[in-house]
């Protein structure tokens, strides 16, 4: 919320910290909630929402959205200041008012948008254009263990300020995302219209230095994290050695695990775990791992992201909502209370309440 906005909101339906509340007036100064409830003093000027839900806005954590909006199809790219200020309205128009673009630097040259020069530049052209966008405009930086080469360019976008959350991923065949060869190999021949031998290739590379320098790379990301402040994150974790792993590098949150194991495991460890938003309306992973809904109804996650489709996020939370039959204000702090509070920004927005940001929708 900008915050010149000063203005007030009467018959709203307000998802606030402890229930829904009915003919609520929001009062907004400077961008801030001033006060909420329903009995406070009418403006004659003030936006009658009619009995519409106000939710506090949603706070995207994890979204590939930018990827597709530079590259709309394979080796056809769009100018990246354009397809930010495109990509700004469809996030406003999701319900995402603070989104994390989560971006990735590959080591060879099939992935356009992921080589080390374009992600560079990607990352600090969208930290140029945030003071002109609608939305909180922030990075995720998602770094492959295996990636040594980008080590210097990471290092140098944390200390210089251009990185919000880090993600520590591995996507060497036969663990994480991609348990089999076979998974590997489908997935990098249909994205990157790569032919077996050039899969064959990056996997044994993968595979290489995972095993000789993977370790000691997360555990360098991870040191520079810690001395700037920067939220690390884990992604599809398998396993409890790699919870274990990830909790001892100071991780807060783990991306979409894998296995019932290490989500088991990583509640047990305190992580907070997030969940994709695709995988709710669908019913299950694109990935046949677990499902989110499951996930949630057994209470084992805390967050949800809106992954590869920010248009999902709504239809979710009504999702969870209805089929789970948990109250709506509750339903809500899986998509703005605690990703605010898994990276330390809930003292300032992810819920409708006086003194906090007036992000809402």
């Amino acid at each position: 919320m900008k915050k010149n906005n000063t203005f007030q909101i009467v018959n709203a339906r307000a998802a606030t910290p402890d229930g829904v509340l009915e003919n609520c007036t929001i009062n907004i100064e400077g961008g801030i909630i001033a006060d909420l409830g329903p009995d406070l003093t009418l403006s004659p000027e003030a936006i009658d929402v009619q009995g519409a839900f106000v939710l506090p806005g949603f706070i995207d954590l994890h979204s590939d959205a930018i990827e597709k909006e530079i590259e709309s199809r394979p080796g056809s790219c769009l100018p990246v200041q354009m397809a930010v200020g495109e990509l700004d309205k469809k996030m406003a128009a999701a319900g995402v008012t603070t989104i994390f673009h989560s971006l990735s630097f590959a080591e060879k040259e099939y992935a356009i948008l992921r080589t080390l020069h374009m992600a560079d530049r990607i990352i600090r052209e969208v930290k140029d254009l945030c003071r002109y966008l609608t939305v909180d405009n922030r990075i995720h930086l998602r770094y492959e263990i295996t990636n040594s080469a980008a080590l210097p360019i990471i290092e140098e976008l944390i200390t210089g300020g251009c990185v919000d959350l880090v993600s520590i991923m591995d996507h060497t065949p036969g663990q994480g995302q991609f348990k089999t060869p076979e998974q590997f190999k489908k997935y990098y021949s249909s994205y990157y219209s790569m032919d077996e031998k050039e899969i064959e290739d990056v996997m044994e590379k993968r595979k290489t230095i995972q095993e000789s320098v993977g370790v000691e790379n997360a555990r360098r990301i991870a040191a520079v994290c810690r001395a700037r402040g920067i939220p690390l994150a884990s992604h599809d974790d398998d396993t409890v050695e790699k919870i274990d792993f990830i909790v001892d590098c100071g991780a807060v949150l783990s991306e979409f695990p894998v296995t019932q194991e290490a989500l088991d495991y990583a509640r047990h460890r305190r992580l907070m775990v997030a969940v994709g938003s695709p995988n709710i309306i669908r019913g299950e992973s694109h990935n046949h791992n677990l499902s989110a809904l499951d996930v949630i109804r057994k209470g084992d996650a805390d967050i949800v992201c809106s992954d590869y489709v920010p248009s999902t996020l709504l239809h979710a939370l009504f999702k969870i909502h209805h089929e789970c039959r948990m109250p709506l204000h509750e339903v809500s702090r899986f998509f703005s209370h605690n990703p605010a509070k898994a990276i330390g920004m809930d003292h300032v927005k992810g819920q409708l309440a006086q003194g906090l940001d007036a992000d809402m929708l």
